[in-house]
């Protein structure tokens, strides 16, 4: 029976042709098979035979399901390893990296699809090394004298690095020992696939096709008809000449392709190589009528004219459109929102595809910017293993139970969906962990077993790696599955849409684990370390994401709608250097091909020429759409570097009159805009949830520094102390500071007491104070941690203790009678031990707590309060212009909780250039103080400045408790700014 060739461009009704023959056999009773490129193809003509009642005669099916119909019914018993056990074979016999290994797969697959075995390949390279001996004798004097001519001009003989053929580094040097060395390798590969009795998937598939050649009748007589297809690999044209040619079966291969074209240039060699074997040759013309009435002239003229030497120019109309972002999120910003005009419109998602050269480079971004629209949609794209919760989690557990682990790997591990029952303990742990400084896993499994159960599952892992590769595969498998499972033990849940990349990370990584296990298990010579386990789950990446299904808009590569037509077609990524894309180096390069055919005869044949290649797949997809192209590009990247248009842009502006280039900030205006384009988002509102109000306006309790927080920058009040969010991480350094500086002070000024029988710092006493303070310092070491870097820590306690000394020197020398009584003197607190002073009043329900750092009494009962400061000290002038309302709120404080009238208050600094004490002082009182001049008041500017802080401390309070959130970053953050600007989006 023929082989029936079917050619003709994209608008020729191929299709019409090989589905009517379709129709026909199955009304004749025959069962035909119907092989389209993709699986979306897949599924959408089985809906449509099952539309038209052929579901129970016709099955479609891919390119490989039609050669593992050949495997099954030549009865190929011979096992293959998977892909990913030829690439961890061939890396162990190369000794390759992962990255030359995947190469090397690919280049025996391309000899053994060839037919070309080690022994066909080694007899080539003997024929070629005598040719290139008798070559190097007679060039020798050639070489020798430009080698002297180049010398003496400063030159060396050669323009390349014969040590790196191809530009790379990871090759032998060398025509003739870079194609030793992979025909010694292929050698090598195939002995090791014989000595375990296995196959690979082209050996299988090439011996399954051998034994039809042999035995025709184990096919039969159904029909094949190959539609969609632009060009065919090695084993499908080996496919479709032992089908067609010698087992007889009627065979129908549809091929876009015209002669005479530009475009269809990389397509030649696939039609030179059908046609012959073809007893059949239908070509049919390009037909107009497969685009819709009103775009029909511009959209047909575009595929009859493209990258032609001087087309006629027609005008576009609505039919192609060009969009210009000024980012890559501008671009798909503004394609997202095109769509959703269609959608709105009443275009089915259906009819609508977007096509990117490289879908995988924008899958993330695209998901995001259509999902806002709220439009429905389709990608399938890599994801790597290590991105998934359970890929994430058995990457760490494995670090973990091999000693490689941080942190991070035993987190993740523990925040996989269902290990805990309750997730904040992983929160507890990162805290504590960053507070401690413990940045390794042991570390943090030591801190999390000292006060939690055993992580025994780490230890199985770990003892697993002492039986081999198979027995840690076997320990790793059920780890995975365990976590998949996890979260949805004893629920018999559906696993939903959310779900279904986990479920395909499981299925991924079981596929890939199982292959190492299995090959280590048949060549335990070559089992790998488990380091090298690691590094393939690293490495591992599968297919997420679904096929698109009516009512959703299709992401794909350029091919992906080779057999089907869409309305509307949005094509995104027009860059240049994205599309046309840049040829990637063969690991045989065409200069070595060439050679080896003209030495031995044996053709290796490569990719056809990239620009070709590209070229083709521009044609592809701007022949697809029956309505409206769309084709948009962005003029920078992220980093503000530009990004010029691609070529292909032009070649289809050549086409036509000019065409207008629309932008975002012309998009932006159109009255259905939903997200306004070149506007900001709002800023932070007033709170209005009754709940949250309800617990203000019945807050009794405020602290001091709250209050003035408030003041500062009420939504820094709301994010601070309303969500109160712990903090993950260790204490900032100057706050650390800050807490061991006032714990040291208190235990030097106690110890001093009970060494001198005062706490007052004088000339003669400073030196005893001095080494209370060292001794302080040494005992609260562990409590307070000034930093979780071990080569911070002892600096930074020098510079304190230096600093302390200081103050401590100056304390001395402006020593007065008061002595200090109260240190760190809490009020306020109700769970104290013995119970505090009560809280200071403000009024209008309004108290407030909290702990002062040093209170002084004087013989006649007058007190003085300090609070420690770590540098600046306002003075009492600028009290209620900065909201520094402290020292006079716990100047009354101190009064009523100690029953004593308070003569002055300070802000004491404790580093810094200046350590002169700045507040108020009763200048009536009778208190001696060294201190500023003009910090001294009258008694009535004294008592003034106290009712006028706490009064302004009274009026923050109720407003807080009104929720009425403002920004105010010129007070936010220090120096000015705004401290959380992603919450706030204030202007400034």
């Amino acid at each position: 029976m023929p082989i029936h060739l079917v050619t003709g461009p994209a608008n020729s009704g191929k299709a019409s042709v090989l589905l009517g023959e379709l129709r026909a056999r199955v009304a004749r009773g025959e069962e035909p098979l119907l092989i389209v490129p993709t699986r979306a193809d897949q599924a959408r003509y089985r809906r449509e035979l099952a539309e038209g009642g052929l579901t129970m005669g016709a099955r479609v099916e891919r390119f490989d399901g039609l050669l593992a119909e050949v495997v099954a019914r030549a009865a190929v018993g011979v096992p293959a390893v998977g892909s990913l056990a030829r690439e961890r074979l061939l890396a162990r016999i190369a000794g390759a990296r992962p990255g030359l290994a995947h190469s090397l797969a690919g280049a025996v697959a391309d000899l053994e699809s060839q037919r070309v075995t080690p022994a066909r390949l080694r007899g080539a390279l003997r024929v070629f090394s005598s040719a290139s001996a008798k070559r190097s004798d007679q060039m020798t004097l050639f070489e020798q004298a430009g080698d002297q001519a180049l010398s003496g001009a400063g030159l060396t003989g050669s323009g390349k690095d014969a040590s790196k053929p191809n530009g790379r580094d990871d090759l032998p040097a060398g025509e003739r020992s870079t194609l030793e060395w992979l025909a010694r390798i292929y050698e090598r590969y195939q002995e090791a696939l014989t000595a375990m009795r296995r196959s690979d998937r082209e050996l299988r598939w090439l011996a399954a096709l051998d034994r039809l050649r042999r035995k025709p009748a184990l096919w039969g007589a159904q029909p094949v008809l190959v539609y969609g297809f632009d060009d065919l690999t090695e084993l499908q044209f080996d496919a479709i000449e032992t089908l067609g040619a010698i087992v007889g079966a009627e065979l129908f291969v549809s091929l876009a392709y015209e002669p005479g074209r530009v475009a269809f240039a990389g397509r030649a060699a696939a039609f030179q190589r059908l046609e012959p074997l073809a007893l059949e040759h239908i070509h049919r013309d390009a037909r107009p009528d497969h685009y819709e009435p009103k775009s029909r002239a511009a959209l047909h003229h575009l595929e009859r004219a493209l990258l032609d030497e001087s087309p006629e120019r027609v005008p576009a109309g609505d039919a192609v459109r060009l969009l210009q972002g000024d980012s890559p999120r501008g671009e798909l910003e503004l394609v997202a929102r095109e769509v959703r005009s269609l959608l709105d419109g009443g275009v089915a998602a259906q009819e609508i595809a977007i096509v990117h050269r490289s879908p995988q480079a924008i899958a993330p971004l695209l998901a995001e910017v259509l999902s806002a629209r709220g439009v429905p949609y389709a990608l399938r794209h890599r994801v790597a293993f290590a991105d998934t919760a359970v890929g994430r989690g058995l990457l760490g557990a494995l670090r973990c139970a091999l000693g490689k682990g941080e942190l991070g790997d035993l987190l993740a591990w523990l925040r996989v969906p269902g290990v805990l029952e309750q997730p904040r303990l992983a929160d507890w742990l990162e805290a504590r962990a960053l507070r401690t400084g413990a940045i390794r896993a042991d570390q943090a499994r030591a801190l999390w077993e000292a006060e939690r159960w055993p992580l025994d599952r780490l230890d199985r892992i770990g003892q697993s790696v002492a039986g081999g590769e198979p027995e840690l595969a076997d320990v790793l498998v059920a780890e995975l599955e365990r976590l998949f499972v996890a979260p949805r033990q004893g629920a018999a849940a559906l696993v939903g849409d959310r779900a279904l990349d986990e479920a395909a990370a499981l299925a991924a990584g079981r596929r890939a684990l199982e292959q190492l296990r299995e090959l280590a298990r048949l060549s335990p010579e070559r089992s790998g370390e488990p380091s090298e386990t690691l590094e393939v789950l690293e490495r591992l990446d599968f297919i997420a994401g679904e096929d698109p299904r009516p009512g959703q808009v299709a992401v794909v590569a350029p091919l992906g709608l080779r057999a089907r037509r869409v309305r509307a077609l949005f094509v995104c990524g027009m860059q240049e250097g994205v599309f046309p894309a840049p040829p990637s180096p063969p690991l045989v390069a065409e200069e070595q091909r060439r050679a080896l055919a003209q030495a031995s005869g044996l053709v290796l044949r490569a990719s056809p020429d990239s620009l070709a290649a590209e070229r083709y797949l521009l044609y592809a997809f701007v022949s697809r759409p029956r309505e409206r192209l769309i084709l948009s590009w962005h003029t920078a990247g992220e980093d503000g570097a530009p990004r010029p248009r691609s070529l292909f842009v032009d070649d289809v502006c050549d086409l036509f009159e000019p065409i207008p280039v629309e932008t975002g900030a012309a998009i932006a205006g159109s009255a259905d805009a939903a997200v306004d384009v070149g506007g900001g988002p709002q800023s932070i509102q007033p709170l209005r949830d009754e709940r949250v109000l309800t617990e203000l306006r019945q807050r009794r309790m405020w602290s001091a520094s709250s209050l003035e927080l408030w003041q500062a920058c009420p939504v820094k009040w709301f994010v601070e102390r309303l969500l109160g969010g712990d903090e993950l991480g260790p204490d900032a350094e100057p706050l650390a500071r800050g807490s061991l500086a006032h714990a040291a002070l208190k235990l030097t000024l106690e110890r001093l007491r009970e060494r001198t029988g005062s706490a007052r710092v004088t000339p003669t006493s400073v030196t005893a104070a001095k080494e209370s303070l060292r001794e302080a310092l040494e005992e609260l070491n562990e409590q307070y941690p000034l930093s979780t870097a071990p080569e911070r820590a002892p600096g930074a306690r020098r510079r304190l203790r230096a600093d302390l000394e200081r103050y401590l020197e100056s304390a001395a020398e402006h020593s007065s009678s008061l002595e200090p009584t109260y240190l760190e003197l809490e009020f306020g607190f109700e769970d104290c031990d013995p119970p505090s002073p009560p809280p200071l009043d403000l009024g209008e329900g309004v108290l407030v707590r909290g702990r002062i750092d040093r209170v002084d009494v004087g013989e006649d009962g007058e007190a003085v309060v300090y609070d420690y400061k770590g540098r600046a000290a306002p003075p009492a002038a600028r009290w209620l212009q900065d909201g520094s309302w402290q020292v006079g709120l716990y100047m009354r404080a101190a009064q009523n909780a100690l029953g004593k009238r308070t003569a002055a208050g300070f802000y004491q600094p404790l580093a810094g250039k200046e350590l002169a004490p700045r507040g108020a002082i009763d200048a009536e009182a009778g208190v001696e103080l060294d201190c500023v001049r003009t910090d001294r008041l009258s008694h009535d500017e004294f008592e003034r400045l106290l009712e006028d802080c706490a009064t302004a401390a009274r009026a923050a309070a109720v407003q807080a408790r009104s929720g009425a959130l403002q920004a105010r970053p010129d007070t936010c953050a220090y120096g000015g700014g705004c401290a959380y600007p992603t919450i706030c989006r204030c202007e400034r």
